[in-house]
């Protein structure tokens, strides 16, 4: 069994291989030394400490003497790959331009002065929703593992907190950017162990898992992105053995979902919408007086580049016609003009 299960990773390796060769002319996003292979040393490492987390405290509640914290804006990861841009309160608020040039980027995932890769949960690898499109129609940026709550969640890179606090479906998320321009999303945890700014290592456990908000399910959200737009981690890293794939990954620009997640509706959205917009079941096509404003009302999660690509209008435009700023921040439940 054990000789059957080596020769299917190899030939899983030898693929992913074939399929590099392919690529004749490829970016480097990197910052920092040339690309080393990932050994089995993470794994094994990891393995020794897959205790479950019996009492953790939220990180109002801990000392940060003794932990490290970005100073200066040189220390932020991508800093300038990003445009300068380092949000702490969202997800994804705002389009960045990938500079894909027409052709695919390579991103070196742990350089040899990196520390080695970590799985987020290690024991776990059952993957209980995959990314991409569900049933019904809802995009899903990113994997869920079912966990033990209460579970250690650690950091998959060496990296630096973005983000921590309780975000709309995501419940208790931490967002990573690390030093080549990745960023990792862990959600639906229990317990947050990190703040904003703080300098972690691969391996460093960031909180306990939790449950997912709709359906209570004991599960780490998990997702991967670059440049504030989601991709598959599975083209990456293989969930059946807890490991890389390869220490390359290859990004194309329809690998990336440039937010599909807003561009796709549910059934109870779509009534919602049409509700807001003055329109009945009965009658869905009837048309708007000319000239009356029509709006959107921002749930959970939403940003205005989400609403600018929902309505298919301008984020510019749909700046102006709100008298808003691209940093502006704005609420659940806020009524957005959209014509």
């Amino acid at each position: 069994m054990k000789e059957k299960e080596k020769d299917i990773r190899a030939g899983k390796r030898l693929i992913q291989k074939i399929l590099l060769t392919g690529i004749s002319s490829v970016a480097l996003v990197s910052l920092r030394a040339q690309a080393v292979d990932i050994s089995l040393q993470s794994l094994v490492a990891a393995q020794k400490d897959t205790a479950v987390v019996s009492v953790l405290q939220d990180m109002d509640d801990m000392e940060l003497g003794d932990k490290d914290f970005i100073q200066e804006t040189y220390q932020i990861p991508g800093y300038s790959l990003y445009d300068q841009y380092w949000d702490t309160e969202h997800i994804c608020s705002r389009h960045l331009a990938i500079p894909f040039g027409g052709n695919p980027l390579r991103v070196i995932l742990v350089q040899s002065n990196n520390n080695p890769f970590f799985y987020p949960c290690i024991g776990n690898n059952t993957v209980v929703a995959a990314y991409g499109m569900m049933k019904g129609g809802n995009f899903h940026p990113g994997v869920d593992i079912a966990v033990k709550e209460g579970s250690p969640v650690k950091c998959c890179f060496d990296g630096v907190v973005r983000m921590a606090r309780i975000y709309g479906d995501y419940g208790r998320v931490v967002v990573v950017r690390h030093y080549n321009g990745l960023e990792t999303v862990y959600a639906n945890l229990g317990k947050i162990m990190v703040k904003p700014g703080q300098i972690l290592q691969a391996g460093d456990i960031i909180g306990a898992s939790g449950r997912a908000q709709k359906t209570g399910a004991e599960q780490l959200h998990f997702e991967t992105r670059f440049m504030n737009e989601s991709f598959n981690p599975a083209m990456f890293i293989d969930f059946d053995y807890m490991e890389l794939i390869d220490n390359t990954l290859i990004l194309n620009e329809a690998d990336l979902a440039v937010e599909k997640e807003a561009e796709v509706k549910s059934a109870t959205e779509l009534q919602s919408d049409k509700a807001s917009n003055g329109q009945s079941e009965r009658n869905p096509q009837q048309p708007q007086a000319e000239g009356q404003a029509e709006y959107h009302i921002v749930k959970a999660g939403e940003t205005m580049y989400r609403i600018s690509v929902q309505h298919k209008i301008p984020l510019a435009k749909l700046l102006q016609m709100n008298n808003m700023k691209e940093t502006d921040v704005i609420d659940i439940g806020q009524k957005i003009r959209i014509k």
